[in-house]
């Protein structure tokens, strides 16, 4: 059911996009008096065809759903010789700023497509993370500056913090700038300034959860109690004979209440025998355990193998968002724009190895989130759908001869130098481009299999 998930997943989100991207293209083209001849969604053998409009226009889906085209009156085809009578609509016959407006729209029409689509998920009634830090790592940023366990996060270089991962994308931006971000928190009764150094923070293999790790934007844990949810086979709290439900009361005479006051007293102590207190059946129990020792952050920490029971936030640690019309725009547009610049960035941080090429990815990962995300809900699937939007806008806009970026760096050349240089260049550059995309394609197609056999 997973692969048939990620089959349909797949096929709709690249349906839609695709068809949105070349609507983008189609719709100013034939504002702009450009003959369209053929509307395709897909490559290859047509699927389903149609003929409609007084351009009797060919509106096709073909079999290989990686993309789409639209084909215009006299774009450099021999085999489609223009009519006189026709010349003035044709593509190549338009003013440079018309060719530039009908090749913009497509990557356009994403980013619009995806503010609209994270506009319409803003005006929803969420339940978020209180903007309240918890227990911060000791060497963290937050740490370092001052931020104690209990503090709220009011603001983010001025702007406004309404739950924890508000501005967390803005956050990532000034990360891989390597920009100190400033921070209104409320501590004891006041609002203070601090200033969160970003410069030490690793981004070889960054995302956005292990960067707010690092930078010590965590949140308060929920209440765990000290109830055993899982033993590990093979493990130390196995072959001492604890077992699932087992709530452990003491550790070597301690009292423990919560997962955080058992894991408080295990971790210090790797190859030290403890005497450990569990409630079993409404009696105690206790057991001799000598926790394993694993490496941690350059040292080494003691671990029986056990695994809390899950459990839920509380009320009173998160916090009700909603939004009206207006605010949901401008949060969308937000959202979308710092979204295509951490985009941007990654990609100018890969080509000169600051971040990992493991970063790219393919479209069966693409199909896997896009599964994932129909089984989780329509909501969570909106915003996959927006995300991938904008990714195939920022990729179009690369300029690679091959892709609408590089259609408008032929134009720019055109506008320079001349009509002549412009075609020269694309005849070279187009070669290099499709070079280019086997390789980066290539590369996404070996990340995708090295993530599913891994």
């Amino acid at each position: 059911m997973g692969f048939l998930y990620s089959v349909v997943g797949f096929l709709i989100a690249i349906g839609i996009l695709v068809a949105v991207h070349e609507f983008g293209h189609f719709w100013v083209a034939r504002k702009l008096g450009v003959k369209v001849l053929k509307f395709s969604i897909g490559f290859g053998k047509p699927l389903w065809k149609t003929v409609g409009g007084v351009d009797k226009t060919e509106y096709v889906v073909a079999a290989i759903p990686l993309g789409g085209y639209v084909k215009m009156l006299g774009e450099g085809d021999p085999d489609a010789p223009v009519l006189e009578s026709e010349k003035h609509r044709a593509f190549d016959n338009q003013p440079i700023w018309k060719r530039s407006l009908i090749i913009l729209a497509g990557p356009g029409i994403n980013f619009l497509f995806a503010i609209l689509l994270f506009s319409i998920l803003g005006l929803q009634t969420v339940e978020r993370l209180d903007p309240v830090f918890g227990q911060a790592p000791l060497a963290s940023a937050v740490s370092l500056a001052g931020v104690k366990e209990g503090d709220r996060l009011v603001s983010v270089d001025g702007r406004e913090v309404d739950f924890l991962a508000h501005q967390q994308l803005y956050i990532m931006n000034r990360v891989l700038q390597g920009s100190d971000i400033e921070m209104q928190v409320l501590s004891g009764g006041s609002v203070r300034s601090v200033t969160i150094e970003t410069q030490g923070i690793p981004i070889y293999n960054i995302n956005p959860g292990s960067m707010m790790y690092q930078l010590g934007i965590v949140p308060p844990s929920p209440p765990i109690t000290s109830e055993i949810h899982h033993v590990a086979p093979e493990s130390p709290a196995e072959s001492a004979g604890i077992r699932q439900g087992d709530v452990v009361v003491s550790i070597s005479g301690q009292p423990v209440e919560s997962w955080r006051e058992l894991s408080t007293l295990i971790s210090p102590n790797p190859g030290k025998e403890l005497e450990i207190i569990v409630q079993r059946s409404g009696l105690n129990k206790t057991f001799l355990i000598t926790p394993k020792a694993t490496p941690f952050n350059g040292g080494e920490i003691g671990v029986i193998g056990v695994r809390p029971k899950p459990t839920s936030y509380s009320p009173d640690q998160l916090v009700s968002v909603s939004k009206g019309p207006w605010a949901s725009f401008m949060a969308g547009l937000d959202q979308t724009w710092q979204m295509s610049t951490v985009t941007l960035r990654m990609l100018g941080k890969m080509l000169t190895l600051q971040v990992s090429h493991k970063n790219v990815n393919g479209p069966i990962m693409i199909a896997n989130v896009a599964g994932q995300a129909i089984q989780v809900g329509l909501d969570y699937y909106i915003h996959i759908l927006a995300v991938i939007s904008i990714s195939l806008g920022v990729m179009n806009l690369l300029p690679i001869p091959i892709l609408d970026g590089g259609h408008l760096l032929v134009h720019l050349i055109e506008g320079v130098a001349g009509k002549k240089a412009a075609l020269n260049f694309f005849a070279v550059g187009q070669r290099v481009g499709i070079f280019i995309l086997i390789g980066f394609m290539g590369l996404a197609f070996y990340n995708d299999i090295f993530k599913l056999l891994n």
